[in-house]
């Protein structure tokens, strides 16, 4: 089986697409690809994607044909499965799917769009309803594993995002954070490694970048400075651990899947988003997490407990969701089978 992954160009959904693809590598996955997808016209990429959305309620071979047309050409030959993740992609998975009579993978919300167009739906936490493609996730798929041979480095790492799932930052909020980085790297003698993401603000990142100078290690990476698609698990080989802002569920969840110690970090204030919330809650529960305010004393509220129970949580759950989805496929292959031969 070969399989293609539709590519929005978002690091967090490449990376638990690659997840997926890596976790069927070896078993019936024999090789996959991955393709970015583009719209044709990009400039009234907005009303496109309103139309899309209109289309997709009915999705007769008239509306499917329609809605690849608004695409640039997408290389099928030779695809048995098609694995997407992230909202943009959803109709153009089903849809591509539908047509060429392809397995599908959806990572994430349908939005709409019936589950009779996917193989399998991976739904995180308690959104799954009964369906039969759809698998529920604690984790998330992604490519990061805990990391092995683990020896102190002296440097923590910063992975900040920006507005978004309930949040939203201000000057004044980063203007805190800032000095607790510098009290933690102060009271730790550990250097501070930052990252920031599509999310932060251009005027944020600046003011880290000025606040922090004298601090920062030199493998900081700057979204704004147009250095392209970062290969975190070379950052994540070089820290102790890490502190993540809470308003990106994916950071998050790559965060967890190194087994370092992750602390999750955010303003007081913030406009309740239930669904975001109780997976923060399920996470701290389970021990993958500690929550933390930007004003905290990060030195305080740190652990050196020992991360091999965690990393056994996380090797297991990687393992439930990959039998899910084999037996899930398997079943699906069988019946299409059945059909062919009836």
């Amino acid at each position: 089986m070969k399989a293609v992954i539709l590519s929005d160009g978002l690091d967090g959904h490449f990376n638990q697409s690659i997840g997926i693809a890596e976790m069927l590598k070896g078993t019936i996955l024999t090789s996959y690809k991955i393709i970015d997808v583009k719209l044709k016209l990009t400039l009234f990429r907005g009303l496109i994607h309103s139309y899309i959305k209109i289309l997709s309620k009915n999705l007769t071979n008239r509306n499917i044909n329609i809605i690849l047309s608004l695409f640039k050409k997408i290389d099928l030959t030779g695809c048995d499965l098609l694995i997407s993740t992230g909202g943009k992609l959803t109709v153009l998975n089903a849809v591509a799917a539908k047509k060429y009579n392809i397995q599908n993978i959806h990572n994430g919300s349908l939005r709409g769009i019936p589950n009779e167009y996917f193989s399998v739906n991976l739904v995180l936490g308690n959104d799954t309803k009964k369906n039969f493609s759809n698998v529920k996730t604690i984790l998330p798929p992604n490519r990061f594993k805990p990391l092995k041979n683990i020896i102190k480095k002296n440097r923590a790492l910063f992975l900040i995002g920006g507005n978004g799932s309930g949040y939203k930052f201000k000057k004044k909020d980063f203007f805190t954070l800032c000095k607790q980085i510098i009290k933690y790297t102060i009271d730790s003698g550990k250097t501070p490694i930052i990252v920031t993401s599509r999310r932060t603000k251009k005027s944020h990142e600046l003011l880290i970048k000025d606040n922090l100078q004298n601090y920062l290690d030199d493998r900081s990476v700057w979204f704004h400075s147009g250095l392209g698609r970062v290969n975190l698990l070379n950052i994540f080989n070089l820290i102790d651990e890490i502190f993540v802002t809470e308003d990106s569920s994916s950071m998050i969840s790559e965060s967890i899947s190194t087994g370092l110690h992750v602390y999750t970090i955010a303003p007081k204030r913030v406009k309740e988003d239930k669904g975001h919330l109780e997976m923060l809650y399920r996470y701290e529960t389970i021990g993958f997490i500690k929550r933390l305010n930007f004003d905290s004393n990060f030195i305080d509220c740190t652990a050196n407990s020992n991360l091999s129970a965690k990393r056994k949580k996380i090797l297991n759950l990687k393992r439930m969701l990959k039998a899910q989805l084999l037996q899930k496929l398997d079943k699906l292959y069988l019946i299409k089978n059945d059909m062919v031969s009836s």
